[in-house]
């Protein structure tokens, strides 16, 4: 026989028995929809857990703090003593800077500046607000509703500010608002931090205005200015004080720098480090784990169907047994009639495979609903499907069900001839 006529007639053998086939293949479809779904979910979950660290920071950037000082021994440390005295901040200096500068892989160490506007405003009779303004180090993308941003900097004399806040100083839209000034005043601080009466006014032109998203991290409305204008303030607010003393330094590595060893280099020089990548495979993570489990609730329903594959195929030997009988008198060899059975269970798993994807891609023109009941941004797809792990999919459960369908087919394929067709 050929593997044409074999199959030929594998599916008029199917065709014969429809509510058996069916019920054994939906059997398969519930775990290929369950693990189509989950593949989706986690890909979908994957995608959009890079999309929030695309947006929320610098990947190829770490934050460095100074060290904590820990307790010895369970015990706190007496104040006055070495290791907390007075005229030791938990700050860094310029030398910590030049001293990260110099480790290798580090392209660039720029200190963080936390500034303090005292009020923001338009000038010219416009309301005073107070509101957070932030210096943007990180190379973070940034969504914009109008403007544009080189590199994801902030110009000099340039300062970004978030749509939330247009219409408190009387802007009717984003565009509206490019090429405006603002004006914040920045008082001097005292060695405490305080404020002091002594201020100063510094103009900035709207370069861009920004918006968050569903995927940003942390986002609050605010206002962003540049690193240079940053500087300006931090050196004039904490003249006279300590204005070489940072909280904190961001760490730019150089293109191709592994981002984790540079870490674990930097932190052996008694630093914090922290990078964005702990918040990424963290999330990735979750994001496995809650897909496996997934994938985990639709093996079992394979393995139930392997089952339920391996019981047709024996209730269908057993009914065709005069029929393989007729075969074998006809000249149909061993191999010929285990084929049948096999390509029989193959097409039983084919069409499970496919009835599984199919209801799980049509699951997937739910994203639109799933992103509004979950509160996301328009356009968000959480289900997420790869025309390649489907096919995958459908192949492996194919070869599933030609592997439950083995025993069956071995015990067609030794039927003696004439006890067969003996058989009523």
């Amino acid at each position: 026989m050929t593997t044409r006529d074999i199959l030929r007639r594998a599916r008029r053998s199917l065709a014969q028995a429809k509510v058996r086939t069916i019920l054994t293949s939906l059997a398969i479809a519930v775990g290929a929809f369950t693990v189509t779904l989950a593949l989706a979910a986690g890909e979908g979950g994957r995608q959009y857990t890079e999309e929030m660290v695309k947006t929320s920071g610098d990947a190829g950037s770490l934050n460095v703090y100074p060290k904590r000082i820990e307790p010895k021994n369970d015990k706190l440390t007496e104040y006055g003593t070495a290791e907390n005295s007075p005229s030791q901040r938990n700050t860094l200096s310029e030398s910590d800077v030049a001293k990260i500068k110099k480790i290798d892989g580090v392209a660039n160490v720029q200190p963080i500046y936390d500034i303090q506007p005292r009020y923001v405003t338009r000038g010219d009779g416009y309301k005073k607000y107070v509101a957070a303004v932030n210096v943007k180090i990180h190379r973070t993308e940034m969504k914009l509703s109008a403007g544009s941003l080189d590199d994801n900097r902030i110009p000099i004399g340039g300062i970004s500010v978030s749509e939330e806040l247009l219409s408190s100083f009387g802007f009717s839209n984003a565009t509206s608002a490019i090429g405006q000034k603002i004006i914040i005043n920045f008082p001097k601080l005292t060695a405490s931090g305080e404020s002091t009466e002594e201020s100063f006014n510094k103009t900035f032109k709207i370069a861009a205005v920004d918006h968050g998203t569903d995927a940003t991290l942390y986002y609050q409305p605010s206002l962003n200015i540049s690193v240079d204008d940053g500087k300006e303030v931090y050196d004039y607010q904490m003249s006279g004080s300590s204005s070489d003393k940072y909280d904190g330094v961001v760490v730019e590595l150089k293109d191709g720098v592994d981002v984790k060893n540079a870490k674990e280099t930097i932190a052996g020089q008694n630093y914090e480090v922290y990078s964005l990548q702990d918040i990424r495979e963290t999330l990735l993570q979750m994001v496995n784990i809650a897909q496996w489990g997934m994938v985990a609730f639709g093996a079992l329903a394979i393995l139930a169907s392997i089952f339920g594959i391996i019981n047709t195929q024996y209730i269908s030997v057993l009914e065709r047994t005069q029929q393989i009988g007729l075969m074998k008198a006809l000249g149909a060899r061993k191999k010929d009639i285990a084929r049948l059975f096999r390509y029989e269970a193959a097409w039983v798993g084919f069409l499970g495979g496919v009835a599984g994807t199919v209801l799980a891609l049509l699951v997937g023109f739910a994203n639109p609903l799933i992103a509004k009941t979950l509160g996301l941004e328009k356009g968000v797809e959480l289900l997420v499907f790869q025309p390649l792990t489907s096919l995958i999919l459908i192949i492996v459960m194919m070869t599933i069900a030609i592997s439950a369908g083995y025993f069956p087919s071995r015990k067609a394929a030794k039927l003696d001839p004439i006890e067969a067709l003996r058989t009523e």
